[in-house]
């Protein structure tokens, strides 16, 4: 068995040749100035990581948050509608401390679905998944921007 090891700038590459995203899109998504993108996406430029010597393109900050992007880009996306609509609640719920309850009330889903939803999601039907999804991707939004400021 080989195993390959995951190339962030080398993913990034064939997704911005493929048209799946634009420097410009990695550039306001990170925060990080296009030209350090540029230098780090060169493939002339050999890319380390670890102590070195010369200052490389990217922080470790920067660098972290690219690959965990382009991981969630390629590998993530391939996860099934029912474990990410599962994961959405099991975040709020484990991460962030929220009561189904809490949820629930939050955005006038019916507690019932929600718990049905976390313990099976594949007996939930098409139009509530639909709900259940759009309302805690909007939460999980929220979360997020609170903690990024």
């Amino acid at each position: 068995m080989t195993s390959k090891a995951f190339d962030t700038a080398d993913e990034l590459r064939r997704m911005i040749s493929e048209g799946h995203i634009s420097e410009e899109s990695l550039e306001v998504i990170t925060g990080i100035q296009r030209e350090k993108l540029r230098s780090f996406l060169d493939e002339q430029t050999p890319w380390t990581t670890g102590l070195v010597a010369e200052a490389q393109a990217l922080s470790n900050d920067e660098s972290t948050r690219l690959s965990v992007l382009a991981a969630q880009l390629t590998d993530g996306l391939s996860i099934s509608d029912d474990a990410r609509l599962k994961a959405i609640f099991e975040s709020l719920t484990i991460e962030c401390h929220f009561t189904l309850g809490n949820i629930a009330k939050l955005t006038g889903l019916d507690l019932d679905v929600l718990e049905s939803a976390l313990r099976d999601p594949q007996v939930v039907s098409a139009d509530k998944k639909y709900e259940l999804s759009s309302k805690g991707s909007y939460l999980i939004n929220a979360v997020n921007r609170a903690r990024d400021r």
